[in-house]
């Protein structure tokens, strides 16, 4: 397999592989964290549960992979001047798998979610809102990806992330002004939870943009 502008020998190979199991593993999680919400607004009690120990469970087993993976990195003397960039990159995507298990602690218990409370998690912003958060992740795999083929696919791609992350924004910003006009008919514990919820969600697109800018400046730093 050629790694492009890359090049890597054997052990950096080893290293970009896993950087791709770890994107997969987080991946997952966000499906799980999706999933989550969407057993809450349905009432499904114990399939939400489920779904949040899987998030827990997934971001767990990310950051054995990231932990295992700055070992190796710290073991070896290979990427050269790039060495920092990717040990940031993979930070980047960890954060993403700790974003959704953050979020998905607020739904932990959904004792205090009422009727009202369910319909704004599975209205229409709100899905639209989760697939964004998905699909961030999903552009910034295939962006990494993209690094096995040379700069010009990479660049070709590299504003895909951001474009997911700012619809998440569009959608976030719907979701909480419709969930501020109903605060009256709220408890207001709820209204604060959903609140907070939405803004620790929205990190998932946050850090996977965030990763999307390190591969930037991979590029730009000459690697290609």
């Amino acid at each position: 397999m050629d790694f492009g502008f890359l090049s890597p020998g054997r052990k950096e190979k080893a290293i970009f592989d896993g950087i791709l199991s770890l994107l997969d593993t987080v991946a997952k999680t966000v499906d799980s964290f999706e999933a989550c919400v969407s057993a809450c607004a349905r009432g499904e009690a114990n399939v939400a549960s489920a779904m949040v120990t899987q998030v827990f469970e997934g971001e767990t087993k990310a950051d054995e992979i990231h932990r295992r993976l700055n070992q190796k990195i710290a073991e070896g003397a290979f990427f050269g001047g790039i060495r920092e960039d990717i040990l940031d990159l993979m930070e980047k995507i960890d954060n993403i798998a700790d974003s959704a298990k953050d979020a998905a602690r607020f739904l932990s218990s959904d004792s205090r979610l009422g009727t009202e409370a369910k319909d704004k998690l599975g209205s229409p912003d709100m899905k639209n809102f989760l697939a964004a958060l998905n699909g961030s992740v999903v552009a910034l795999t295939g962006l990494v990806q993209a690094l096995e083929r040379g700069k010009k696919e990479a660049l070709e791609k590299v504003n895909s992330v951001e474009d997911y992350e700012e619809e998440a924004d569009s959608h976030k910003d719907a979701f909480l002004k419709d969930l501020f006009s109903s605060y009256r008919s709220m408890d207001p514990v709820t209204v604060i939870q959903l609140r907070d919820f939405v803004f620790v969600a929205d990190n998932v697109a946050d850090n996977a943009e965030d990763a999307s800018d390190v591969i930037l400046v991979l590029i730009a730093k000459g690697y290609g």
